[in-house]
């Protein structure tokens, strides 16, 4: 596949009289001599690079699906509002999930960027509004196109359960300044543009956001995974990384004894879902990079945790929130 993938890539880069490492170098913001050496070496694609070059030069990977049986096992699925919406996604979520509870010693590593969509689930508007957004700018459905947001009545997240099972798989995490502030932003956004039905709309959902903020940083200082709404719960194990480096999508494996799978999550070219050697190693290899290049949060870091949560309240004072 790759092999194919690159010679694919030199032919419409030449048709379009550019250099490909020129164009590589400037899409995924490497140096020529780190394009170069992908070229040569195409095993040293990452899984996100491969997305944003094929969804950049119109190349489409399901078509390498059986070239050989090493990459036969790829789905990569474009998210829309009618095949595959974010609750199709969360369905496949759920049953990676638990199967990793089910399957002893099992662990999820999770590059995120922006808060983990696990998380979202433990509260009903804050998930809402997520889900509001990635329906109308991504999917782009025209349903909601001229709709503002409005809280929804239910007290109960619809997939709770999500959240509730994540609870219970040993996890690794990766978080950088982009995850903590990508949804506050949106949030700010959609007030300023009066896409919240009501001021009480609006409050709702950022009171929500704070409180997820609390439960993350209270996850990092006990390394456990926490219930906001079961006093003195304590789930499994977590490792909370904070890096300077920057992720270009929320990209996830799921690693049991068995065998291990690669979620490489964007929000412009879909979903890639595959227990491969490629797609697992190049994203496993990108998270381990971030976790070297990181600080840990949980247990040790400490001063760090209390910087970040400082930062969070100067940040919502800025934007007037």
């Amino acid at each position: 596949m790759i092999e194919t993938f690159t010679q694919i890539l030199n032919e419409k880069t030449k048709k379009m009289g550019i250099r490909t490492a020129a164009m590589m170098s400037d899409l995924l913001n490497i140096s020529e001599d780190a394009a170069y050496r992908r070229i040569r070496n195409p095993q040293a694609f990452r899984a996100d690079e491969m997305i944003k070059l094929a969804r950049e030069l119109d190349i489409d990977l399901n078509q390498f699906s059986d070239i050989n049986e090493t990459y036969s096992r790829v789905k990569l699925k474009e998210l829309n509002f009618e095949n595959y919406t974010y609750n199709h996604f969360y369905k496949e979520l759920e049953s990676l999930v638990e199967r990793c509870k089910f399957l002893p010693h099992s662990q999820i590593s999770y590059g995120a960027k922006e808060i983990p969509f696990f998380y979202y689930q433990w509260f009903p508007a804050l998930s809402s509004f997520k889900n509001f957004i990635w329906n109308r700018e991504f999917l782009k459905d025209p349903s909601l196109s001229n709709k503002p947001f409005e809280k929804p009545t239910s007290l109960e997240s619809p997939f709770i359960r999500l959240a509730e099972k994540y609870t219970q798989v040993v996890s690794h995490e990766i978080w950088g300044y982009e995850t903590i502030y990508s949804t506050l932003y949106q949030i700010k956004h959609y007030k300023e543009c009066g896409m919240f039905d009501s001021d009480n709309s609006y409050r709702k959902v950022l009171g929500e956001y704070d409180q997820l903020i609390d439960l993350i940083f209270k996850q990092a200082e006990e390394g456990r995974k926490l219930n906001p709404y079961i006093p003195n719960y304590k789930g499994s194990r977590i490792k909370m990384y904070f890096t300077p480096m920057i992720t270009a999508d929320n990209s996830m494996i799921f690693h049991t004894i068995k065998d291990k799978n690669a979620v490489i999550c964007s929000q412009m070219s879909g979903v890639v879902i595959s227990d491969t050697p490629h797609w697992v190693l190049s994203t496993e290899n990108w998270l381990n990079t971030c976790k070297e290049n990181g600080t840990l949060l949980s247990k040790t870091g400490n001063h760090i945790r209390i910087k970040l949560q400082q930062e969070y309240q100067l940040k919502k004072q800025m934007l007037g929130m």
